[in-house]
C-alpha cells in the first residue's frame, strides 16, 4: 500500500472515531484498535522487504546471523510495545501503558546481553 494511502486511511480514520466519540465511545475505541492494527500488518510487511535486504547485506559481509536475529527480535519487541503503550493510553490506562514500556525495555536489555557479552569479553580478549 502506498505511503500517502496509508496515510489518508488513517486520517479519515481518525476523524470518523472522534465524531463517533461523544456519541458512542466503544466504537470509536474499536475504530483506533482497528486501524492500529492495520498499520501494524503494514509495517510488518515493510519489515520483510528491509530484512531481505538486510540478509543479502549479511551475506555479502558475512556477517554472523546471530546478531541479525537479534536485531530482528530488538526491533519486533520495539514496535510492539510501542503498539500496546499506544492502544492503553487511547483507552484512558497510561499506568499500564507505562508498564508495558517498562517490560520493553527489560526485554530489549535481556535479548542484547548476549551481544553485550561479546563485547566485553572482546575487550577482555584485548587487554590480555
Amino acid at each position: 500500500m502506498n505511503l500517502g494511502v496509508t496515510m489518508v486511511f488513517a486520517i479519515v480514520a481518525v476523524i470518523l472515531a472522534l465524531s463517533l466519540k461523544s456519541k458512542n465511545p466503544e466504537y470509536s475505541t474499536f475504530i483506533s484498535v482497528a486501524v492500529c492494527l492495520v498499520l501494524l500488518f503494514i509495517c510488518v510487511s515493510r519489515m520483510r522487504v528491509m530484512l531481505s535486504g538486510i540478509e543479502v547485506l549479511t551475506d555479502k559481509i558475512r556477517m554472523d546471523s546471530t546478531y541479525l536475529v537479534i536485531l530482528v527480535k530488538l526491533i519486533g519487541i520495539a514496535y510492539i510495545c510501542e503498539f500496546a503503550a499506544s492502544i492503553s493510553k487511547d483507552a484512558g490506562y497510561s499506568a499500564v501503558a507505562s508498564q508495558i514500556e517498562l517490560l520493553g525495555k527489560l526485554t530489549m536489555l535481556v535479548v542484547s546481553l548476549p551481544v553485550f557479552m561479546q563485547v566485553v569479553q572482546t575487550v577482555l580478549s584485548l587487554i590480555d
